[in-house]
């Protein structure tokens, strides 16, 4: 597996799939967010050293986001601004060689750290670092988004861009499906963590049903953690991403979570609990409820 430079496979497919003439609405909403991956792995920043750490039997977890919390890019795909956008910063970020999203600023200035959860997490985001840190190793968590493309929320871009040109969101969704199917494959990770605005969105769901959804998952199960205003819940089953199998996790996204410091402390627990495995196989703990036919997103 060693020496497959993932992250740059991935600028490459993105950059040949926004220029084409069927495609091209979303090359200025294309940035150097649109990377997939955030931070670094192996505790490498540069993606060939990254690609020269990767061994057969894979990493330890994959961290899923939605998309970019970039307003701007949905902007400039809905109403394209003169010359080229972001794309730009997409080219620099792709030229760099560099493993995850950093902030470029003028042609005299370097990159900067881009936000990542895994080695900066805030708020609520260190619930789920927290929970990772107990089952798996950080450096071996990559964080990755599945759509390129940025806005306020994925029912946004979805949305937006549906009214907009049908067609071009379902090439979309496809794109990033087969996208991510391909960096399930590379980094064979044990685990797959995806937030509920991706995996359990009936608004995705309805134009294009992902490989990493709940709606698709085997062994689908419920669980939940009572906290101070009402039940955390979560659902965790095995997806198949591709040719790759793996095991998933589904979880309300961070921001959305309103917790108090104990509540924080149960949720990591329980999370611990159920996502731990033993070296052997997966322990997936004790499930309260069979998952059948779920709706709803948080």
């Amino acid at each position: 597996m060693g020496r497959i430079d993932i992250a740059g496979i991935a600028n490459r497919r993105i950059r040949d799939f926004v220029t084409r003439a069927s495609n091209a609405r979303l090359r200025p909403g294309t940035g150097y967010y649109s990377t997939p991956f955030r931070g670094s792995l192996f505790g490498e920043k540069d993606s060939a050293a990254v690609a020269n750490r990767l061994a057969p039997d894979g990493i330890d977890a994959l961290w899923l986001g939605t998309n970019p919390g970039v307003s701007r890019s949905l902007d400039y795909i809905l109403q394209p601004p003169r010359g080229r956008g972001d794309f730009p910063t997409f080219e620099r970020q792709a030229e760099s060689g560099l493993f995850g999203s950093w902030l470029w600023g003028g042609d005299d200035e370097g990159p900067a750290p881009d936000w990542n959860p895994i080695e900066r997490a805030k708020g609520n985001w260190r619930v789920y670092r927290d929970a990772l840190a107990r089952v798996a190793r950080l450096d071996r968590v990559a964080m990755a988004n599945f759509l390129p493309w940025g806005s306020r929320s994925a029912d946004a871009l979805i949305g937006c861009i549906g009214l907009m040109n049908r067609p071009l969101l379902d090439r979309m969704l496809e794109f990033a499906d087969d996208l991510n199917a391909e960096i399930v494959g590379t980094l064979a990770p044990k685990l797959v963590v995806v937030p509920f605005s991706l995996g359990r969105n009936p608004v995705i769901d309805s134009v294009r049903p992902l490989g990493l959804s709940i709606a698709r998952a085997a062994e689908a199960r419920r669980h939940s953690v009572a906290v101070n205003r009402g039940t955390f819940t979560f659902h965790t089953g095995i997806c198949a991403s591709g040719r790759h199998t793996v095991r998933t996790a589904f979880l309300p996204h961070a921001a959305s979570l309103r917790l108090r410091t104990d509540d924080r402390r149960r949720i990591v627990d329980r999370l611990a609990q159920v996502l731990g495995e033993d070296g052997e196989g997966a322990h997936w703990g004790a499930p309260e409820t069979p998952e059948r036919d779920p709706s709803g997103r948080r």
